[in-house]
């Protein structure tokens, strides 16, 4: 395994909401959908088979008027769809368990939940190596040569650069897997498989407010995103993002002049408690896309590039949200890949 970065986790898969989704945006029959879905029930099982600390909270979605229960009811229907368990909740419902949120309307997620990320990459690691993986810090990609029998790629470390041989070459370079696919001389263009980041702020609420809310909640997804949120970690620890906007250049700063643009939010509507004054900045995070701005849905590209005259090279690109939730799913699905390329 080669990773450019001093250690693992420095980009997308650190730098996230740490959500568990349980499946509820995605079009029926889609990777994500399915990789979301199995991967739900996978990483919860491994977590708890492993002490990697989770907690099913349950999620609550709302509408804060009329226009956007219609589109509530929308999302609905198509969770239901995906066979995902929701429940459309009554007022009283609603008061009984959030009494300090307001909406015309929601519907309760009771399998989406939150992960400590750290702990889970951590322990993929630790198995990895325990099944004979090594890992190579500080090591750069730099080539990657189709020769008989499979790749010869090049790669750069402190020490100088060399390559090495392999029949199965795997690429799954989160924010710079467009740019691997080309390495391996796909046209991105023509399969477009060009990559959009999309930057991510998060503004904390560090004050005694942070205990008014128990559930994730969030509102109905904007085109961009599924919109600001309450998320909280392992710890407790209530946070309000992500504001997704594009960006041409990796910054993770967080911009506190931003801080209108939470309290101008829709989630903000449904907290009457919350006042722009209990935000502090605290993380941001960039995700590469497949869709470009104002763009439908595109889905994970996962899949084995034999029909581009590269067989054993299998591409992993726009592994954005599920992603993390995915990932145990995604790990089977590539190693079933894997298995079909030796056999042959």
């Amino acid at each position: 395994m080669l990773e450019k970065n001093e250690t693992f986790g420095q980009e997308q898969s650190s730098r996230n909401s740490e959500v568990i989704h349980a499946g509820i945006y995605y079009p029926k029959g889609s990777l994500k959908a399915k990789m979301c879905m199995e991967g739900n029930i996978l990483l919860c099982e491994l977590c708890e088979k492993h002490g990697i600390g989770y907690k099913k909270m349950g999620k609550i979605i709302l509408a804060t008027d009329d226009v956007e229960a219609k589109e509530l009811e929308k999302l609905y229907e198509r969770g239901k769809g995906n066979d995902i368990d929701l429940k459309m909740l009554s007022q009283r419902e609603m008061a009984q368990l959030e009494p300090n949120i307001r909406g015309v309307a929601a519907f309760l997620s009771p399998s989406t939940g939150i992960v400590d990320s750290h702990a889970l990459m951590r322990w993929f690691l630790e198995k990895a190596r325990d099944n004979g993986a090594q890992v190579a810090y500080r090591t750069k990609v730099i080539g990657i040569e189709k020769v008989p029998g499979g790749y010869k790629v090049g790669v750069e470390d402190s020490s100088g650069s060399f390559s090495f041989m392999t029949r199965v070459l795997v690429n799954c370079a989160g924010l710079y897997s467009d740019k691997v696919a080309e390495m391996a001389g796909i046209n991105v263009g023509e399969a477009d498989y060009q990559l959009h980041w999309c930057k991510g702020e998060y503004f904390s609420v560090s004050n005694s407010k942070n205990k008014l809310v128990s559930r994730l909640v969030y509102p109905v997804p904007m085109a961009i995103s599924v919109g600001v949120h309450i998320c909280f970690d392992v710890g407790g620890r209530m946070r309000l993002g992500p504001l997704f906007y594009y960006v041409d250049e990796m910054d993770y700063k967080v911009d506190d002049s931003r801080r209108r643009a939470f309290c101008d939010s829709s989630i903000m509507k449904a907290l009457p408690f919350m006042e722009c004054s209990d935000l502090e900045p605290e993380m941001a995070g960039i995700k590469a896309r497949l869709q470009g701005e104002g763009q439908d849905f595109r889905d994970f590209v996962i899949r084995h590039e034999w029909d581009k005259d590269l067989p054993g090279f299998i591409n992993l690109i726009g592994i954005d949200s599920p992603g993390l939730t995915g990932a145990p799913a995604i790990a089977k699905y590539v190693s079933n890949l894997v298995d079909e390329v030796l056999e042959n």
